[in-house]
């Protein structure tokens, strides 16, 4: 697996993989973002292309690609491995995949099934053709159907494709020695994860008065509702150029405005957007449009997550279309043209829920202005900026005709500040300067072998900065050079490896000679703390001594007191 690994940091680049998940911007040598770990408003996310690290200074999170593939996609080492292997197109020394990798393989297998059937049924074919979904396209989406006709225990058998692998995504099930799928007489439309790996499954009936109309995958170790995204592998390079995204709420939906030409969207899977997939979008953009059908049901969906968007610091907007539409509809009768006059009509989705309250409520009478500012006050409130609070008080005002200052608080703005136990691991001075060498040592490999003859590490105390310092010393004597990705890749430890990531992107800006005169303040600095804390010892022993009457250590300790109080005035 060693070079396995070797061969995949040495071919492939951090910012590559990186980028298809985060939205970068260049600053200086490296990129930042928006972490895709933690929630956060100000970019704490960078990558290092000259280091080929990544590290986040709000969560702490750091590492080389296999640990962001790792961490972003829930996979083991090897899973990790192998995903990016295929991807990028390289061979792997050994042949046998892990569980999760053999899973996607059928997968694939299975929507090659259903892809091959629906060639064989001009009924399925005919139902997609009238919904105007042409060849190409149900090409390119890999559409499929499944007959109920099909001896499916047969048909596993005869392809390879692993039964228990499947029984285990809850796609195939088993009665009576009976082996189906889920989906028998619907059209298939398969979901992809980020990496065009199929991950489930959604089946639309072809009858009119089926119940229920659609059918999606099961929860499974590769497939999650919550966070999933329909149609992002498509179109996230056309979401991060535009800046904006459209949701929809049906397959169906996405795919008849893809193929007229808007390409910005993606669809939520059978659930209400989720604070998961807004983070997931947030990577390529901050400002997220709502399109809804014109029905209660939709309107309800969207004030349901103005607390949501407001909370994550989202630029929501809705667009509402024609009573009697959904998107699919709309964009088979009045094509592109029409559907982009719709949007042109988007709004803010607060200035969305003042007018739906305005026309509910009313403020003619007392009623209706108290009506209507209990139920939208709330949401204003927990707008964070104070500008576009005060913009929003303000015409709830003039609205109601109550005076702007009845609506403030008076409590001021604080700063949120986060702290946690992993940064008061580091919250001492010498901690601090600890980094910082670390960071000096492993950006200049040269002055590794001066720092080793000062016989600094005698007088570090133990703790995580002495063990990452030993690492270095110890990983350059036997390398004899110092490449920080690869001494990344050999440290088990996860907190070792956020002090290597933050050292290493901590960059000091100086000659050879003022890097030299700081390791030696350090040098300085925690040998005179070492002989404090060891004249705090002793002092502690003499009174100990003191109390037993024993004279004899006591002459002992202050022959000791004195040697170490001269070699701190020296």
């Amino acid at each position: 697996m060693t070079g396995n690994l070797d061969e995949i940091l040495s071919k492939i680049d951090i910012l590559d993989v990186v980028s298809q998940y985060v939205k970068l911007r260049k600053a200086g040598k490296d990129y930042v973002g928006l972490c895709p770990f933690h929630q956060e408003k100000t970019p704490s996310f960078t990558v290092s292309t000259e280091k080929q690290i990544f590290y986040c200074f709000g969560c702490h999170e750091g590492g080389n690609l296999v640990h962001f593939v790792m961490k972003h996609e829930n996979m083991s080492f090897s899973e990790a491995i192998e995903a990016l292997a295929k991807q990028y197109g390289i061979k792997l020394s050994r042949g046998v995949g892990s569980k999760r990798s053999n899973l996607f393989d059928a997968m694939w297998r299975l929507s090659e099934y259903y892809v091959k059937n629906l060639k064989n049924s001009p009924n399925a074919m005919q139902y997609l053709l009238k919904r105007g979904i042409n060849k190409d396209t149900i090409e390119e989406f890999r559409i499929g159907f499944s007959d109920r006709k099909i001896d499916f225990k047969r048909l596993l058998k005869d392809s390879g494709i692993p039964v228990d692998l499947l029984m285990g995504t809850g796609i195939i099930r088993s009665t009576n020695n009976e082996i189906y799928d889920i989906f028998r007489g619907r059209i298939i439309i398969p979901i992809f994860d980020i990496n065009r790996r199929i991950i489930g499954f959604g089946g639309r009936a072809l009858e009119k008065d089926a119940i229920p109309k659609y059918i999606n995958s099961p929860e499974s170790s590769i497939y999650s509702k919550r966070t999933s995204l329909f149609g992002l592998d498509k179109t996230r390079k056309y979401i991060s150029d535009a800046d904006e995204v459209y949701i929809v709420e049906g397959y169906f939906d996405f795919i008849s405005l893809y193929m007229n030409g808007l390409k910005n969207i993606v669809a939520t899977l059978g659930t209400s957007i989720t604070k998961e997939q807004i983070l997931k979008l947030k990577n390529y953009t901050e400002n997220i449009t709502l399109m809804l059908d014109g029905d209660d049901a939709g309107i309800k969906s969207a004030i349901r997550l103005i607390g949501l968007f407001s909370e994550m610091d989202i630029n929501a907007k809705v667009v509402v279309l024609p009573q009697g539409h959904d998107p699919d509809s709309f964009v088979r009768e009045k094509g592109r043209d029409g559907i982009m006059e719709v949007l042109a009509e988007k709004k803010p989705i607060l200035d969305f829920y003042l007018d739906f309250h305005l026309k509910k409520s009313g403020v003619n009478s007392l009623e209706g202005r108290l009506s209507f500012i209990k139920n939208v006050m709330p949401y204003i409130e927990n707008i964070e900026n104070e500008v576009k609070k005060g913009i929003y008080i303000k015409r709830v005002s003039e609205l109601t005709h109550v005076e702007e200052h009845l609506f403030w608080d008076g409590k001021k703005s604080k700063a949120f500040h986060k702290t946690d136990d992993f940064q008061n691991t580091f919250e001492n001075t010498t901690d601090i300067i600890g980094k910082k060498v670390i960071g000096i040592l492993m950006n200049n490999p040269n002055l590794i072998e001066f720092f080793k003859e000062k016989g600094v590490m005698r007088f570090i105390k133990e703790g995580a900065i002495k063990k990452v310092l030993q690492m270095v010393l110890d990983y350059f004597e036997k390398s004899m050079v110092f490449e920080v990705n690869a001494f990344i890749n050999s440290l088990e430890d996860q907190q070792l490896k956020v002090v290597v990531c933050e050292s290493a992107l901590d960059r000091i800006e100086c000659t050879e000679e003022e890097l030299e005169r700081i390791l030696l303040d350090y040098l300085r600095h925690v040998e005179k703390k070492f002989i404090k804390e060891e004249l705090v010892k002793i002092t502690e022993k003499l009174s100990e001594a003191e109390k037993r009457g024993d004279h004899m250590v006591i002459m002992g300790l202050l022959n000791e007191k004195r040697q170490v109080l001269a070699l701190l005035k020296k």
